[in-house]
């Protein structure tokens, strides 16, 4: 007789610590040690404590399945029941309908067992016992409760991080990790994880995707597990994952492609601040093979930085292009200008900066590579030669805030602080993630303005890096210069948003001093923000009324459209959410785009 296709059969593991396959044949009694203190039938029903006879197992769930169409429920019964029983067959009859124990019918208790309403469940048959006292419900009906209140159980346990609960609630009803309730199993290797048992969380990882039949389920499992295992341990996980235990229909390649698309991930992060040569050749060729099949932007953009500090400007060019192509951004045109300028193309690099030109102030400081401010009046009154990128304008295009810092802490010690210097000190504040301190630098910025002789235009900013969200061409219409004021003004807003200020800064917004456009970033960023505590609170419609009205304003990025999905969900909207985690994730897949489609997907075909 064939083993039932459950997590338990490597369960928590503690097989590998305890002799790995030994320790698995061991047997006791037609039970086998799994765990210290956890023994698990083989050869009965779970949950039974008897082997059925031949042509006798419990089809009354089966039943229940196919009558509500439950097409994913009812395949994984069927091949439950045929591992209890490799002879038993699906009845003829399986659609039709059947008389029930003593006239009772057990469908509403089954939708409420189906809706994870195991209490009301529980009560209800309680209810129909004192109504009809010669009545019995099955088996399969009374263990369901039992598995699915011990899923709850570990569900609960989970979600408040007592990890070790966890692990003894799967110890105690292992079919409540089976692969049919993949999430729990998933939760169970976490536990494992977080009490630092590192190789029972392999262990049960592996079990997943050695044991579960399906490629989705197996793929899914291998980025859980990105979370807590090595990439050495990773690669071996989807070694086993693409091969072992292939079932009927299933194309396993999906499950390689995972770790390869976690490991691009983790070269994409190392781009950054690699070195010239730091990545091989061949990491570098996956990394681009990914980003082009995904058509990632921001991987794009990445690229581009990392050829561009080599001074790869043609490389440099071809990424910020593909980048812009896919998705516009004035971060992409950005790196569009500077590496036309490296290529010493300055028309290009003119062009390119055009449509963002006087709206994104990383965009005005890209220029001042392309075209130098120019020297003082000379002593005829004729201007000098123009001077170069400063010192400061170089720190800036190669983003390197910190030492944007160190410049402008050592011009104000020899000359003594402008207002300008003190607003771009504010910006690289932002950039280094010290909003406190930006929103100061800006203050100060703007009273010296105030005493500083009037000066037309717009100020120099450096990379005022959307700290309220890109900035968006379309919020104004034609391009808007902001005074300095209006530049320290929106410094400060971004800031405030920063430290969390939004209720005294949706307070102030109608009375500050900004442009049309400053204003309308503002806008969407506290939108956003008070989207995401709806969503805390569980206030779902205002979540989706807050996000439609942010969408008037600007296009949604991919983390609200990740908000939007929940919002969707918990509203029980759960086929849309459904598209909305699909259209995320298939644009580039993330842990978060993951999880919001599998839960999406689960909660539709009742697959927990």
């Amino acid at each position: 007789m064939t083993r039932p296709l459950l997590l338990s059969a490597l369960l928590l593991a503690g097989i590998a610590a305890a002799g790995g396959s030994d320790a698995w044949a061991q047997s006791n009694g037609g039970a086998r040690a799994l765990a210290p203190g956890v023994k698990v039938e083989v050869a009965p029903a779970p949950g039974s404590g008897s082997a059925p006879t031949a042509g006798k197992v419990d089809e009354t769930a089966l039943r229940y399945y196919a009558r509500i169409g439950d097409g994913e429920r009812m395949e994984a019964e069927i091949a439950r029941l045929r591992a209890l029983d490799p002879g038993w067959e699906p009845p003829k009859d399986l659609f039709a309908p059947q008389p029930t124990a003593a006239g009772v019918d057990e469908s509403p208790f089954w939708t409420l067992v189906s809706a994870g309403k195991v209490a009301e469940a529980r009560a209800a048959i309680a209810e129909q016992r004192r109504k009809s006292p010669s009545w019995q419900p099955s088996d399969k009906l009374l263990q369901e409760l039992d598995l699915a209140e011990s899923a709850g159980r570990i569900r609960s346990a989970s979600d408040t991080k007592r990890w070790q609960e966890v692990v003894d609630a799967a110890a105690a009803q292992p079919e409540a990790v089976a692969c049919n309730r993949l999430d729990n199993a998933w939760r169970l290797a976490e536990a494992y994880a977080e009490l630092k048992q590192t190789d029972r969380a392999f262990d049960t990882y592996k079990t997943i995707v050695t044991t579960c039949p399906k490629a989705k389920e197996r793929r899914d499992t291998i980025f859980k597990a990105s979370r807590h295992l090595s990439p050495e341990r990773l690669r071996e996980l989807s070694a086993l994952g693409a091969t072992a235990n292939p079932a009927t229909g299933e194309d396993y390649s999906a499950v390689r492609s995972a770790e390869a698309e976690l490991e691009t991930g983790r070269l994409l992060e190392r781009l950054g601040n690699a070195k010239p040569g730091a990545l091989s050749a061949g990491d570098l060729s996956r990394v681009q093979g990914i980003v082009r099949d995904k058509q990632d932007a921001d991987g794009a953009i990445a690229l581009g930085w990392y050829f561009q500090k080599q001074k790869n400007f043609a490389e440099a060019q071809s990424w910020f292009t593909q980048a812009n192509e896919w998705t516009p951004s004035d971060k992409a045109a950005e790196g569009l200008v500077l590496a036309y300028n490296g290529l010493g193309d300055k028309a290009q690099a003119r062009a390119a900066a055009a449509p963002w030109k006087g709206k994104s102030s990383r965009i005005d400081q890209a220029l001042k590579a392309v075209d130098p401010p120019r020297g003082p009046a000379g002593p005829g009154g004729g201007r000098t030669a123009p001077q170069g990128p400063s010192e400061l304008d170089r720190a800036l295009a190669r983003h390197d805030f910190a030492a944007c810092i160190s410049i402008i802490r050592g011009t104000i010690a020899r000359s003594g602080p402008t207002a300008a210097l003190l607003q771009q000190r504010g910006w690289c504040l932002l950039e280094l993630k010290r909003p406190s301190e930006a929103e100061a630098a800006f203050a100060e910025a703007q009273t010296l303005a105030a005493r500083e002789p009037a000066k037309g235009g717009a100020s120099a900013t450096g990379a005022a890096a959307g700290k309220a969200g890109s900035r968006s061409p379309a919020a104004s219409g034609l391009p808007q210069t902001a005074t300095p004021a209006q530049e320290n003004a929106y410094g400060q807003a971004i800031a405030r948003l920063a430290t969390g200020d939004v209720t005294g800064l949706t307070r102030d917004l109608p009375r500050a001093n900004l442009t049309p456009t400053q204003r309308a970033e503002i806008r969407a960023s506290l939108m956003a923000t008070e989207a995401g505590r709806a969503l805390e609170d569980k206030r779902y419609n205002d979540v989706l009324r807050l996000l439609d009205a942010r969408k008037e304003l600007e296009p949604e990025p991919r983390n609200l459209g990740i908000v939007r999905g929940w919002a969707l969900y918990n509203l029980m909207r759960y086929d849309e959410a459904y598209v909305q985690f699909k259209s995320i994730d298939d644009r580039l897949s993330t842990e978060e785009s993951r999880e919001g489609l599998s839960t999406a997907w689960k909660t539709i075909y009742h697959d927990w």
